[in-house]
């Protein structure tokens, strides 16, 4: 940022939540040469992305939206998806970013020039776009996970992913097996028991499933949102107080993680009548090391006749057949891979280039870290939303992205006011936040022997926030810059694709 510049570009990777809620605050604060790009059509993020039968929020709708823009016209407890996603597009237009949103297009590279003091991004076009600062709010579900299934013979049926649904496949009679037992084949099972001729849900491990217990507002509840002073703010601050005190369910054999527990057993022996089925419904993983379901009926498909749950993790396919580890072989027109995203890879689709060629990818060849999920010693002008060790255990991540991009702002602010070009983060900040992290973890049920997508290859937690949503609300209320350098350093190198390219080599 040229020192005769007052406010700096900002150039924001992503449409969804995060991105947006930037958008919105950066406006607020007098800063107008942004641009949020997004490579899908429209914004909303993986609300646009996703789009299978049965799709909707495990966190209440009150929750789940801006502190700033409460809505009176959810219609469900836990809306799903076009409701979700109708929100986020009416926010854009209603704070007015649509004349900032670069749609159609995908940022595939970042690189930081040293010389010029910003960023170049790149996209897969091969267009580039120059900025001061850049912002990455990807998100952590964008790259769809693909099982490893040999394919023994050409499959003639239809495999997809979840997160890449095909509306012109018709599943009426067809003979489908689901793969997955997280929130999503949770979802997905009941609706496609409705018109399957039959249903496989095929499990690698099974899951424990809490009630869901989801039903429209009445008229009455919906007026008084619209109506009575504070009414959803009121509700919304119950709901956020609420998941708060659910925080110890991330603490392994706390009171509240064994009251879950019984919960979730009582509710699968009421459902689940048959002992052989009960018995492979059954986690032998401790509550809350995997992502907890919410579910509201299945449990109830999983004992439909035309239903089979099947306890050996898919291996191959055949013409029109799924063989299983345990050699079973199932008849198939089609498969849905319900199995989750690279969550623990952040940006892994992205080639960032920080300063002296410093790749993003070399820096976390042990895992992603960040301070306070948002910036990295050597890649200065640059910020994440919802990056490393910022899933909330319990509470909304909405709250998390907006807590994240009110300190953004106030980051962005201070260079305005002092007229600074340059920030980045010290690494001894970082080194003793890390320390912090670390220590917090300890206790924690994802440190438990669970396969779960929290973990970076070598173990470590990358995603999960191992406090209370409060608690990253209170570290992050604040900017302050004893934690950050203002001077760039001697050595910043401007030739960065040079070094980037020897240092790959």
């Amino acid at each position: 940022m040229p020192a005769h510049r007052v406010s700096p570009s900002v150039g924001i990777i992503g449409a969804g939540p995060g991105g947006l809620a930037l958008g919105i605050f950066l406006r607020k604060a007098g800063f107008e040469n942004f641009t949020i790009f997004d490579r899908e059509d429209g914004v909303g993020g993986t609300w646009r992305i996703n789009t299978y039968p049965g799709l909707a929020c495990d966190v209440k709708s009150h929750l789940y939206s801006y502190s700033f823009d409460l809505n009176a016209d959810w219609s469900r407890l836990w809306s799903g998806q076009p409701e979700i996603l109708e929100y986020f597009e009416n926010c854009a237009r209603r704070y007015e970013l649509t004349q900032n949103l670069q749609l159609r297009t995908e940022i595939v590279a970042a690189h930081w020039d040293g010389a010029a003091n910003n960023w170049q991004l790149i996209t897969a076009d091969g267009q580039t776009y120059r900025f001061d600062v850049v912002v990455s709010a990807v998100g952590l579900f964008t790259r769809p996970v693909m099982p490893e299934l040999i394919e023994e013979e050409p499959f003639t049926g239809t495999l997809m992913h979840t997160a890449r649904w095909d509306h012109s496949v018709d599943l009426t009679g067809a003979r489908v097996a689901v793969l997955g037992t997280g929130s999503t084949a949770a979802q997905l099972v009941p609706e496609v028991a409705k018109v399957a001729k039959t249903v496989y849900s095929v499990q690698r491990s099974p899951t424990w499933v809490l009630p869901k217990p989801d039903r429209a507002y009445s008229e009455r509840e919906k007026w008084a949102f619209r109506h009575v002073p504070f009414a959803k703010k009121i509700y919304r601050t119950r709901l956020w107080l609420r998941s708060e005190a659910n925080i110890s369910v991330i603490e392994h054999g706390s009171d509240k993680t064994q009251e879950f527990r019984d919960i979730a057993l009582r509710v699968l022996e009421a459902t689940v009548p048959d002992a052989d089925l009960r018995a492979k419904l059954t986690p032998d993983h401790p509550l809350g090391c995997k992502r907890l379901v919410f579910a509201t009926d299945y449990l109830q498909a999983l004992t439909q006749p035309h239903v089979e749950v099947v306890a050996s993790p898919a291996r191959a396919l055949r013409a029109r057949s799924l063989i299983t580890e345990d050699g079973t072989e199932l008849g198939v027109d089609v498969v849905l891979c319900a199995t989750g995203y690279a969550a623990a890879d952040y940006l892994g689709q992205l080639d960032v280039v920080g300063e002296r060629g410093t790749t993003l990818q070399h820096k976390w060849r042990d895992g992603a870290h960040a301070y306070l999920g948002m910036t990295v010693p050597d890649f200065p002008n640059f910020f994440m939303l919802y990056g490393p060790n910022t899933n909330v255990g319990s509470n909304s991540v909405i709250f998390i992205l907006e807590a994240q991009a009110h300190y953004v702002v106030r980051a962005l602010k201070y260079m305005r006011r002092k007229r600074k070009p340059y920030i980045a983060v010290r690494p001894s900040t970082t080194t003793a936040f890390l320390a912090k992290i670390d220590e917090w973890m300890q206790g924690t049920v994802w440190l438990t022997r669970c396969s779960n997508y929290f973990r970076a290859p070598n173990g470590r937690v990358v995603t999960q926030w191992p406090r209370s949503a409060r608690a990253f609300w209170a570290m992050t209320r604040r900017f302050r810059p004893a934690d950050y350098t203002f001077e760039a350093p001697a050595s910043s190198n401007s030739g960065a694709a040079e070094a980037h390219t020897a240092a790959n080599r």
